[in-house]
């Protein structure tokens, strides 16, 4: 090989990684507008859970207000505050699974979209990188 076809044949490397990249940039805009779409998704699901569960409180808590004026003994109130405090502990336990399913969720699609986008590039590309 002469010295001129070297010099192209080292020109044309770049090119093709450009190329090469050029062609990964729709694959990677796809991944990316994914793992938004399911965050944001997951983001709306859970925002959703807690305007109900903020209704579901606030019903709990006018709920013990009126069993608290109608109870007429010192047992009877106390049978109301504890009943109260284990639906409410029921409640914050159903909330703590969601908030870690939930995060489990987005932290999957986030991993799912940088693992994509961290794959190994082609050899060619790898040593213009380097360089």
């Amino acid at each position: 090989m002469t010295q001129q076809e070297e010099r192209r044949s080292e020109s044309a490397q770049p090119a093709e990684a450009a190329a090469k990249v050029a062609a990964e940039g729709p694959r990677r805009l796809e991944d990316f507008s994914e793992a938004r779409t399911e965050i944001w998704d997951c983001l709306q699901d859970a925002n959703r859970v807690l305007m109900e569960r903020m209704q579901q409180e606030a019903a709990l808590t006018a709920e013990l207000a009126s069993k608290l004026t109608a109870s007429r003994s010192f047992t009877e109130t106390a049978t109301v505050l504890q009943n109260w405090t284990s639906k409410h502990i029921e409640m914050t336990t159903e909330d703590t699974r969601r908030l870690f399913s939930d995060a489990q969720q987005m932290l999957s699609a986030s991993t799912r979209f940088w693992s994509n986008s961290a794959q190994a590039p082609s050899p060619e590309s790898a040593g213009r990188f380097m360089s």
